[in-house]
């Protein structure tokens, strides 16, 4: 019976809308992860939460456009970055806390990280001119009249709208160069790996290291920053004090705030040359998190941009620790290859960023990738086994997926898969609310067909069309409950514990499908309101 609805379904919808979706759920199946994806759309003000369907489960507006991440918290409230603020807000969309960052002289941008203390780290833009760059050791032929790098501060929420910087970390602090005895940091770069060489000619005169990503890991109490321009992965220590990271002593790790670990790109630290390099241009680096199945490892999405390569990859990377200190061989940090490697195709094109784009790992060692240009969030297995794709529906024109209207940017910088048993959803809402784009015969398929066993209820009969908001049954009809979903498969109406021959409701007329629920098991059907 269940599949008889279903093609009705489809028949309808091809007969009025005659393309497949092209924003909203594009491809779904067996072995999805049970969970719920997070992403804020480039062009829009709004955060949005979709379930395995590509049904909205939940929607925050903020006042300015995204400054690229957000992250639900444990306790079920949403932490963003606007392009001038950092804002907290519950899971029925009221302010927290707010804080104006650029107001504050704090010029935030790419990522943020929460701490499980309340607190917040952010990345920094750290100016300086000319004059103090070539100060430190930078050779003036490789040196803008300005030059950006990066700096991370923990900040502590303090009210409703203030803050408190209690943490600091500068890469001008933990500098190295051989071009000029006469200046500060003259040492021999090959000798101090946990040091950066100011004068590794990337190219990036102006902007020398351009973090795009922070994790922290709580067990280790370390950070992991990820350097697009100096094609590197960096783990620092964050037991220390601010003056201990302007350093290089104290902490856990006795080495204040030096780097404890880096990969992607030896010839940096004076080890070998460009044949060693393993990562380009590459974006969100992170730590798997614990209790999943790659617990402790660090995922990353390799862009391979600006030529370097036809195509992106997605790594999985597993530091060697040995008495609290990262090993190396002959000089280089282990290990020397990714544990795990992906590049190929999703829905017949190579996937290929130049720019942003994400990835992580899921409890069972699925993959999720994200695709900045596209706005499409995948899932994928380590076999590389494609099993879901959503392409952000929210881009700079309002998009009518079954209209020739296509939207110039419906691009994303991450999307972030929670799973379903999440201690954040632990007492939230997850009702489905209908689909962020108009339709989606995708979704259709999805929503009628998960999540329980069909079967026929010979027995029961429902007067069809439905006149006067009223569903007649015949006599002795009982239900644990009773669902009835429109065409764009939004939940318009829900009842439990149904006994009865009549089911009052308020629909508008139109074509709608009733799902009937007894015990484990589901009949679906069709009905005109009229």
């Amino acid at each position: 019976m269940k599949q008889l609805a279903l093609l009705c379904l489809l028949i309808f919808s091809s007969l009025i809308y005659a393309q497949p979706p092209t924003v909203g759920l594009l491809k779904t199946g067996a072995g999805v992860t049970d969970g719920y994806t997070l992403f804020t759309p480039d062009q829009s003000k709004n955060v949005y939460l979709v379930n395995n369907c590509g049904e909205k489960i939940n929607e925050w507006s903020f006042s300015e456009k995204p400054g690229s991440t957000c992250y639900l918290l444990e306790n079920g409230t949403l932490l963003r970055a606007g392009r001038d603020t950092l804002q907290i807000r519950d899971w029925n969309n009221n302010i927290i806390w707010t804080y104006a960052t650029s107001a504050n002289g704090l010029l935030q941008h790419h990522d943020i990280e929460p701490l499980p203390n309340g607190n917040v780290l952010c990345l920094l833009t750290d100016n300086y001119t000319n004059t103090q760059m070539i100060a430190m050791g930078r050779d003036p032929a490789i040196t803008d009249v300005n030059v950006k790098l990066d700096k991370v501060v923990e900040l502590q929420p303090i009210g409703s709208n203030g803050a408190n910087i209690v943490w600091e970390w500068k890469f001008s602090d933990h500098f190295i160069q051989d071009f000029d005895n006469s200046k500060q940091n003259f040492g021999v770069v090959v000798n101090a790996p946990e040091l950066i060489d100011i004068n590794f000619d990337s190219t990036f005169t102006s902007d020398m290291t351009h973090c795009n990503a922070i994790d922290y890991n709580p067990g280790l109490d370390q950070i992991i920053l990820s350097s697009r321009n100096f094609s590197e992965i960096y783990i620092i220590d964050h037991s220390t004090t601010t003056l201990e990271a302007s350093g290089h002593t104290g902490g856990n790790s006795t080495m204040g705030g030096d780097l404890l670990w880096r990969w992607g790109n030896p010839q940096v630290y004076d080890q070998g040359n460009s044949l060693d390099q393993q990562l380009f241009k590459q974006h969100d680096a992170k730590w798997v998190e614990s209790g999943y199945l790659d617990d402790g490892k660090i995922t990353v999405f390799n862009n391979g941009g600006n030529g370097v390569s036809s195509y992106s990859s997605i790594h999985l990377i597993t530091p060697q620790i040995v008495g609290g200190v990262y090993t190396k061989i002959s000089n280089k940090f282990t290990p020397l290859n990714f544990e795990w490697s992906w590049n190929g195709s999703l829905l017949g094109t190579t996937v290929n960023e130049s720019k942003k784009s994400g990835t992580h790992s899921l409890p069972n060692g699925n993959f999720i990738i994200c695709e900045t240009s596209t706005g499409r969030i995948s899932e994928i297995t380590k076999t590389g086994t494609h099993l879901w794709t959503y392409r952000n529906p929210v881009g700079t024109s309002t998009y009518n997926q079954f209209d020739v209207i296509v939207s110039s940017d419906n691009s994303i910088f991450r999307g972030e898969k929670y799973p379903s048993n999440y201690i954040g959803f632990s007492s939230q809402s997850l009702t489905a609310q209908g689909l962020i784009e108009n339709l989606n015969t995708v979704s259709d398929t999805c929503i009628l067909g998960v999540g329980i066993e069909d079967y026929e209820l010979t027995s029961v009969s429902i007067t069809n069309p439905v006149i006067n908001d009223v569903i007649n049954f015949n006599a002795g009809s009982s239900f644990n409950k009773i669902v009835v979903i429109d065409i764009t498969g939004k939940t318009v109406f829900e009842t439990s514990n149904f006994v009865g021959v009549r089911l009052k409701i308020n629909l508008k007329p139109a074509l709608y499908f009733i799902q009937l629920f007894s015990d484990d098991k589901m009949e679906t059907r069709k009905i005109v309101v009229r």
